[in-house]
């Protein structure tokens, strides 16, 4: 496990107070967590911070959807290889292969377990040891 050096950055972009709330409670016992509710943000936060993963909520309010935002990234050459994980309510398997096709590196619907999100981020940053919650 992880948990205490927290060498890594994940940035959460969701606009669901609550969900923002307890993905940031979560994470940032093993990660330093950066937050964006909006694109506006989200953009802001993409310039003048670094980070190693993204938690995209594909559901945002605004101009663009969190799909069009990874669109977007995947233009830009700093951000092709930044991991991208897909947090998402929508349950049907279109909206997991849009996502995918999107570019993002995987896709885990809402609720998902604790231990399974840590895990799927751990693992897309290419660490081999797995965290201890349960």
């Amino acid at each position: 496990m992880i948990g205490g050096n927290k060498k890594y950055s994940v940035l959460v972009v969701e606009d669901e107070t609550e969900n923002l709330k307890f993905l940031t409670t979560l994470l940032s016992r093993y990660f330093n967590v950066l937050t964006c509710k909006s694109e506006s943000e989200f953009f802001s936060s993409a310039i003048s911070n670094r980070f190693d993963l993204i938690l995209m909520d594909i559901s945002l309010s605004g101009e663009k959807s969190g799909l069009k935002i990874i669109k977007s990234l995947r233009e830009i050459p700093i951000f092709k290889t930044i991991p991208i994980i897909c947090l998402s309510a929508h349950i049907a398997e279109s909206d997991k292969i849009e996502a995918l096709e999107a570019g993002a590196n995987y896709y885990l619907r809402k609720p998902v377990q604790n231990k399974i999100l840590i895990d799927t981020i751990l693992n897309l940053l290419g660490q081999d040891n797995k965290s201890s919650i349960q």
